[in-house]
């Protein structure tokens, strides 16, 4: 009886701190209000989740006795059926974050928590400007303009402090992040191939003034 008691104890404390690691983690992510709308269901299995957990905290705090705490009854149980929700909250979360990365496939130059948060400031480019380095290779930021409710993207400036202006005007930052992301990438293209095709034909005007061609045109 002693043995089934102590193997017990331990059982009981190891998926604790298996259920807490898990929960800890995940509890950060759906305090947004975006992941808890675009994760509905996993949202309500969460919260179901953080109710049970919170209360056998609470049941432990009140008996601090490791023998006492860990003898309740149906706790072992309730632990695994904890644990296996917060596992299948995380494979929910997981192919939702493969989703926005198959769209915006720089996404993957990024970690989960990384995403999160870009996801999670969908609305607010000024707050993806941070990321904006992982993602692209030489964009350190753009240039943003608010137009009344909206915002409008100018140009972009790397790592050395460049400053290219899109060529496309009126470029307005809407919708989901991974959707307007996709059109820098495209502004992004369009207006370097028509910087480059401007660069070749001043190149051919000026090949006895290279020295002033080169300062006049993006590196």
């Amino acid at each position: 009886k002693w043995e089934r008691t102590l193997s017990l104890v331990l059982e009981v404390t190891e998926m604790t701190l298996t259920v807490q690691r898990q929960w800890m983690y995940l509890e950060n992510i759906f305090l947004g209000e975006d992941i808890r709308k675009q994760l509905p269901k996993e949202t309500e299995d969460f919260d179901e989740v953080n109710q049970n957990w919170k209360m056998v905290m609470t049941r432990m705090n009140n008996n601090p006795n490791a023998l006492v705490a860990t003898q309740q009854g149906g706790l072992l149980d309730l632990l695994n059926k904890m644990n296996q929700q917060l596992e299948e909250i995380q494979k929910s979360l997981d192919m939702y974050l493969e989703t926005k990365r198959q769209i915006f496939p720089r996404f993957y130059f990024l970690s989960n928590d990384d995403l999160l948060e870009i996801l999670g400031q969908s609305k607010n480019p000024e707050a993806v400007q941070p990321h904006l380095k992982k993602c692209f290779d030489n964009i350190k930021q753009l240039v943003l303009h608010k137009v009344r409710d909206k915002t409008e993207a100018l140009a972009m400036i790397s790592s050395e402090g460049e400053r290219v202006d899109f060529t496309k005007e009126n470029f307005r930052l809407d919708g989901a992040v991974e959707s307007w992301l996709c059109d820098v990438e495209i502004t992004m293209r369009q207006t370097l191939k028509v910087i480059l095709r401007d660069c070749r034909l001043a190149l051919r005007k000026q090949l006895s003034k290279r020295d002033k061609w080169v300062k006049e045109w993006p590196g």
